[in-house]
């Protein structure tokens, strides 16, 4: 005896909803308002002013003075104090820029540490001299340089912190040093209708002479320029510079550590 099946379907009520063209005029007034407003929001959000705070050279560790002359002392074991300081003190922000040296001492335990302090914070981590790759690309970012579009800008963090191969006549001990691979990648991330900030945390400058290009840096100097869109420079490193030079129609901004004796929780902000 075989089973006779039936099978009855029932016509959903959004099919009927949909023969009605009084509904459809409707469902389609309701589609392009969503969309229009969407639209609308983003454009307001696009075009608001990007608010971007910088710190630099927290060195954070567990030695209590870190000394390079009379001025240049900072204290890393009060990192914590300092960090938390200045992003309090710093308000609401599209981005917080690290500018590197953000250890004073290869530190899994102070790396994680930062990452406490910092989280829920938009932060941008700059590779500096003092932060082993190790570290680096494990816990605060997995790119040594990379880019961040922000409405109206990209952010391009550069990874300048290495050692020449040969250190001969070069500024700074040696240090500065950018690959060909990290050249040939920032020329093609300079071509883009967005203004572009620079992030990297040796400054282009001669030591002790903000002002003057470093021989080494005339090249890198010609590529920023010839971009046209590079407006902005940040870098750290040394400590106690605290200074806005324009050069060729580029800001170079020189922004002192975050733990410097007499200054702790300072911090830059900015609106672009």
């Amino acid at each position: 005896m075989k089973l006779k099946k039936e099978f009855k379907i029932y016509p959903s009520k959004a099919a009927g909803f949909f023969k009605n063209k009084r509904n459809l005029k409707i469902l389609g007034l309701g589609i392009f308002l969503a969309i229009s407003i969407g639209i609308i929001g983003f454009l307001n959000y696009y075009n608001t002013p990007l608010m971007v705070g910088f710190i630099a050279d927290i060195h954070a560790g567990d030695q209590k003075y870190r000394q390079e002359d009379e001025k240049n002392v900072i204290i890393p074991i009060d990192f914590e104090i300092n960090l938390t300081k200045a992003l309090r003190e710093m308000g609401k922000v599209d981005l917080i820029i690290a500018l590197g040296d953000n250890l004073n001492r290869p530190s899994r335990k102070n790396t994680k540490k930062l990452l406490e302090i910092t989280k829920g914070y938009p932060m941008v981590w700059v590779k500096g001299n003092h932060d082993k790759l190790l570290h680096f690309n494990e816990l605060l970012s997995k790119e040594r340089y990379y880019y961040i579009d922000k409405k109206k800008w990209r952010i391009i963090v550069l990874d300048n912190s290495a050692t020449y191969p040969d250190t001969t006549g070069i500024d700074d001990h040696g240090r500065g040093f950018i690959d060909q691979e990290q050249l040939n990648w920032l020329k093609e991330k300079l071509k883009t209708d967005k203004k572009i900030i620079i992030a990297m945390h040796i400054p282009m400058f001669v030591p002790g002479n903000p002002g003057t290009i470093r021989k080494d840096y005339a090249y890198l100097e010609e590529i920023f320029v010839q971009s046209g869109n590079v407006k902005h420079i940040f870098s750290g490193h040394w400590h106690t510079y605290d200074n806005e030079i324009e050069k060729d129609g580029i800001v170079h901004h020189l922004i002192p550590s975050v733990s410097l004796e007499g200054g702790q929780g300072l911090y830059y902000k900015i609106e672009l």
